[in-house]
């Protein structure tokens, strides 16, 4: 049975880490529901659905077709997504196997070991619980307390209580953004992909660079709005709520 590599550290995300003195590791999986099993993005728009970095962005996006055509990146991530659901606990110890031996070649590198779960889906992998050697009923972040955890989500409960070491943005979908407001003035961040570079600030809040690095965890915690830029071809030309182009005059005022 092939099993698919399950984190990427080379990406081109991921190595931006090296610099800050972390080994980045990310999860990918085929985004939503085409991975063909069900839904890995519970709190998706159409937007985002249409512009997906899982999907059109990267190695992913290196196809002749690229809403029908396939390549290796894009079969690994569907046949995680497949694992995932056809034994959710198995493929958790699976992916506590390999965090374990990221730590080891963290150690090995000198650097700080930061994980993604979510790096083109919405998994609320804390809600998952599974048994591991002679422990029973523990989650990822039971299992590797001193490992740091960091994800993206349009999940609005997720921000309520995550585990201490999972660090959590929420991220504007398209259609959340009364949900977004509500999170900044309660001190917790929020992603914004802005298509026209990024301003200093958008509706009253700062905008970091949030193509700097993955490692959200070192972002101020003070409700900031954390700025993206889109990513892949159809991204950069479409027009979408999703991504925020006439923001000059909100811009200004800001």
């Amino acid at each position: 049975m092939y099993l698919p590599k399950l984190f990427s550290t080379d990406s081109a995300k991921a190595i931006k880490a090296d610099a800050y003195g972390y080994l980045n590791a990310i999860h990918y999986m085929a985004p939503h529901t085409s991975g063909g099993k069900g839904n890995l993005c519970a709190g998706a728009s159409p937007e985002c659905i249409a512009a997906c970095l899982g999907k059109y962005s990267g190695q992913a996006a290196m196809v002749a077709d690229l809403e029908n055509g396939t390549n290796s990146v894009r079969e690994s991530r569907k046949r995680k997504a497949e694992l995932f659901f056809e034994d959710t606990k198995a493929y958790c110890g699976r992916l506590a196997d390999d965090i374990g031996k990221l730590q080891g070649k963290a150690s090995d590198t000198g650097k700080a070991l930061c994980i993604r779960l979510n790096g083109s889906q919405d998994i609320t992998w804390e809600r998952i619980r599974f048994d591991y050697g002679k422990l029973r009923n523990v989650t990822l972040f039971d299992l590797f307390p001193l490992v740091q955890f960091v994800d993206y989500t349009k999940i609005a409960v997720r921000m309520i209580s995550p585990p201490k070491n999972l660090h959590l943005t929420f991220s504007f979908s398209g259609q959340n953004w009364g949900t977004c407001s509500r999170l900044l003035k309660t001190g917790c961040n929020v992603a914004v992909i802005f298509g026209e570079g990024l301003p200093t600030a958008y509706e009253g809040h700062e905008v970091i660079n949030g193509d700097l690095h993955d490692l959200r965890h070192l972002d101020p915690r003070t409700g900031v709005i954390v700025g993206l830029t889109p990513k892949g071809r159809k991204a950069k030309a479409m027009q979408s709520a999703f991504i925020i182009r006439d923001y000059g005059v909100r811009k200004e005022a800001a």
